[in-house]
């Protein structure tokens, strides 16, 4: 069982880091430097003004804290065929395990110190935490993280009942981490103390002595797919499952008169296809949300530029999607045609998503006249991609297509 888990370790390492080297490109690099820089700036500019200890500032760090715990999911690494190949091996799931609890821990403890330091001027500054205090919430955040990750290998077991339940952790985490500031002088020493407490208490749990698959295996595929979803933004992922989903709500939007075989099914699959319609609805909130932080005109137009490119850059692989299904092409579609419809369904996707951001840039900018400037500016921008780099993209699209 070492074997077969430092084997699978080895194999993800590989794996992950190929797939990181395509992701953080010196492009997207660039673009995470541009958008953090514009972020901190408006932080240091603005945390000078902010009054001190208003009501909400301890709610909203204890919110900020709990959401880091629910980032990162617990990697088991099997695979489907394990259900046969170890159905007999139960006694030994807890040497497998082992390993993985280290690994599983890398990233977490990694972004709580991350979350931690870009908070902290805020929180000693502002909300009336000492440098203590941050130490032991750091600390705490890292113990209830393994805690998380026990309570979730132990719910793998066949229990009288369910140890871990996502929602329910992090609201008693957020219940007991806020609890813990209340008073002038916040004290983050009894919330670390419970943490803790608790990883030591989960190992004394009663654990089932059989361990169940099929929840294991369908925890992992689970995992995976939301893994390879957010690679999938920036490159092909060869083991992704795509699972098309019926949006009832946006059926409305789904125009049947008038319209060419390309543009039904090109509307239907940036409506359905999870890949493209979860990218277009990340992208508005995305740019939405650093809108709204930056409260700079100037630098949220920019922003906002930035997200429609990337968006449209994104988008235009959707025209490939029946390229390689049978009926598509034995069915009398008009293939010469199928450019001009990708371009048509494109355009109105491209111009919801500008419309949103416009509007965020007006409600949140402090400058409204440079923010109406920007508008119309984005709104150039826009044009410009959708009737002369688009065009041209979906053009180089079709060609490189081999059937």
């Amino acid at each position: 069982m070492t074997d077969l888990i430092k084997n699978r370790l080895n194999k993800n390492f590989k794996k992950q880091t190929h797939y990181l080297t395509l992701v953080f490109n010196d492009f997207f690099i660039l673009a995470l430097i541009f958008l953090f820089g514009a972020l901190m700036f408006w932080y240091a500019q603005n945390i000078k003004k902010w009054p001190n200890n208003l009501w909400f500032y301890k709610p909203l760090l204890a919110l900020i804290w709990t959401t880091t715990l629910g980032i990162r999911h617990f990697a088991t690494l099997f695979n489907r065929a394990d259900e046969h190949f170890l159905f007999n091996q139960d006694s030994e799931m807890k040497d497998y395990f082992k390993p993985l609890y280290l690994h599983n821990m890398i990233l977490p403890v990694v972004l709580i110190i991350l979350i931690t330091g870009i908070l902290l001027p805020f929180a000693t500054m502002r909300a009336g935490f000492s440098i203590g205090g941050l130490i032991f919430i750091m600390i705490g955040l890292i113990a209830s993280k393994n805690l998380q990750f026990k309570l979730i290998v132990r719910s793998f077991y066949f229990n009288k009942h369910d140890y871990y339940n996502t929602w329910l952790f992090l609201g008693i985490n957020f219940i007991v981490l806020y609890l813990s500031f209340l008073g002038h002088y916040p004290n983050p020493l009894i919330y670390t103390t419970l943490a803790i407490a608790g990883g030591i208490g989960v190992d004394y749990l009663p654990r089932g002595k059989m361990f169940d698959w099929y929840k294991a295996l369908d925890y992992e595929e689970r995992r995976v797919d939301l893994l390879n979803n957010f690679y999938s933004m920036f490159t092909d992922v060869a083991d992704k499952k795509v699972h098309i989903l019926r949006r009832k709500y946006l059926d409305f939007l789904i125009k049947k008169d008038n319209q060419t075989p390309n543009t039904y099914i090109y509307q239907r699959v940036l409506l359905r296809d999870p890949e493209y319609s979860n990218l277009l609805i990340r992208m508005i909130i995305f740019a939405l949300l650093l809108i709204a932080c930056l409260q700079d005109a100037r630098w949220a137009i920019a922003s906002g530029a930035l997200i429609i490119f990337l968006t449209l850059y994104q988008l235009i692989p959707l025209g490939t999607v029946y390229e390689h299904n049978m009926m598509y092409h034995v069915m009398p579609i008009p293939f010469k045609s199928r450019g001009q419809a990708l371009r048509k369904v494109l355009q109105k996707g491209m111009l919801l998503e500008w419309g949103l951001v416009s509007l965020g840039l007006i409600i949140f900018s402090p400058q409204k006249l440079e923010a109406f400037e920007g508008v119309l500016l984005l709104l150039a921008l826009t044009f410009l991609l959708l009737y002369f780099y688009l065009p041209s993209k979906i053009e180089q699209l079709f060609k490189k297509v081999r059937y």
